[in-house]
């Protein structure tokens, strides 16, 4: 039996458990924002540390299946929960294979491994909070730590990690104020829970935790309304920026402190996460595109931002909507008008990996794509031709106000209309240029007749506001009843990007 059988079986089976329990996560999850997305967050982050082990030979050593799982689940991270149990796992894998891995570490190796990792969970955070996955990976170590000193050998320690992290579970539902309000446990530090009882059940046996009480997430009746109230309302105390940044960066210094405090500034939630030079950023804030810009200084090559006030994966058999854009400027407006924001600085450079995940974040059955660059839409295009699912959709757009049109069109479009037939002709209808910002006024004169009803304006980075101001006149000119709608796009050229959208 290959060296790493013990490892891969309770990799798969957190992630076969977190699956299973997908649904029921999302419903009960109201914290940092009841926004029912945990389950999905966390299955998908360790659906992409798997994914990087089935890559690996069959008689791969502990140490390269530790190193692969790291790397996956850290570039596939989602949310908050995904970021901080990535790293989790992260760090009591590689203190597992330290030990001499997972077939052969002894009890104190699990203890010692489990306080490790829940050290490394509260360092990603840059608030800890109590009553959550925190609370639950602490209380998990002391209770190894602790059979470790009453001589309990390897099997009695995971088990007993497992009776102490159910325990911290329950108490979440008191510790978390908008778990308290809700009626419910919290949702990732109930992930965590089931991580630590296929961990229990790989080195014990599968009936190991028959005989022990589990803990009830849903703790009264109250709990399936009332969180499906706050999901609605949005009021809770707790909740924090109304938009999710998330990118990768890569370093071989350790910038885990400085990404954090420069984070914390502009929003809340914050976690960080690094291995093998690559850094895993998250935050919620209410200014995205400083959030943006920073991923962009950190030398981030795709960056993704979503409005998660308009909710997530809350019908996943509904199509969703990816934008592709090189506009950091333009990443708010489009995530408010309900797409997935993949901002990419050099179009050249998108990776498959990144729009893969932008495309599942949107949808797990349907997705229209819609591209700002050739570039972007040829990477979309070829990730078409070799998936399955989720089925996609890639618009014949390839300019950054034809994705403005086609995301707004999305935003109106009403049941019974054809999402993707909408879009797509909204992207059509739209007739595009550019400009060098000298003559903006006669470029867009050229463009313009008195059908004409929106002019759609983005400016690349230190190009002033007043230079649209001449194109307004112009167009009230010759079309009084057009708007002219002035993006700060921030990209690095053309000087202004240009769409005209007519009366059809």
């Amino acid at each position: 039996m290959a060296e790493s059988a013990d490892l891969r079986s309770w990799l798969d089976a957190g992630a076969r458990a977190v699956k299973h329990a997908r649904e029921r996560l999302d419903a009960i999850n109201v914290f940092p924002v009841p926004d029912s997305d945990t389950g999905t967050n966390l299955y998908l982050t360790l659906q992409e540390g798997n994914r990087a082990v089935a890559k690996l030979a069959h008689d791969a050593t502990h140490r390269e299946v530790v190193a692969a799982f790291a790397r996956g689940a850290l570039m596939g991270a989602r949310g908050n929960s995904g970021v901080i149990v990535s790293q989790y796992l992260t760090a009591f894998l590689s203190s597992i294979d330290g030990e001499g891995g997972l077939s052969r570490v002894d009890a104190a190796g699990i203890a010692r491994s489990l306080d490790l990792a829940a050290e490394a969970a509260y360092r990603a955070v840059g608030s800890p909070v109590e009553g959550t996955i925190l609370t639950v990976a602490r209380a998990a170590a002391k209770g190894a730590a602790d059979a470790v000193e009453a001589g309990a050998g390897r099997e009695a320690t995971a088990v007993a990690s497992v009776v102490a992290g159910r325990a911290a579970l329950a108490l979440t539902h008191e510790q978390l104020p908008s778990a308290r309000a809700a009626g419910v446990v919290d949702a990732g530090a109930a992930g965590l829970v089931l991580q630590l009882e296929m961990l229990a059940e790989t080195l014990a046996g599968s009936d190991a935790l028959a005989s022990l009480d589990e803990v009830e997430w849903e703790v009264d009746d109250r709990s399936r309304g009332l969180v499906g109230d706050i999901a609605r309302g949005h009021e809770h105390e707790d909740e924090g920026g109304a938009y999710e940044v998330m990118f990768v960066a890569r370093s071989q210094e350790d910038i885990r402190d400085a990404l954090t405090g420069e984070l914390e500034t502009i929003g809340d939630s914050v976690a960080v996460t690094g291995a093998h030079d690559l850094w895993q950023a998250h935050v919620h804030t209410d200014e995205p595109h400083l959030a943006v810009e920073r991923g962009i200084a950190s030398k981030a090559h795709q960056i993704v931002v979503r409005n998660v006030r308009l909710g997530h994966d809350a019908d996943r058999a509904a199509t969703g909507i990816v934008a592709l854009t090189s506009c950091p400027g333009i990443a708010e407006p489009l995530a408010d008008a309900g797409a997935v924001v993949l901002v990419v600085p050099d179009p050249t450079a998108l990776k498959r990996r990144a729009l893969r995940r932008a495309v599942k974040d949107a949808s797990g059955t349907a997705a229209v794509v819609v591209a700002g660059h050739p570039a972007l839409r040829a990477a979309a295009l070829e990730l078409a031709r070799k998936r399955r699912k989720p089925v996609l959709t890639v618009l014949d757009a390839q300019h950054e106000a034809q994705v403005v049109a086609a995301v707004a069109a999305a935003a109106l479009t009403t049941p019974g209309q054809d999402l993707a037939e909408q879009m797509a002709a909204a992207a059509a209808d739209t007739v595009v240029g550019q400009s060098t910002g000298d003559a903006l006024d006669e470029d867009v004169d050229r463009m313009i007749d008195p059908r004409t009803e929106i002019v759609t304006l983005i400016l690349a980075a230190g190009v002033p506001d007043a230079v649209a101001d001449a194109v307004r006149l112009s167009v009230h000119g010759t079309s009084p009843q057009a708007d002219v709608n002035v993006y700060r796009g921030q990209q690095a050229a053309p000087a202004v990007l240009i769409g005209v959208e007519r009366q059809q």
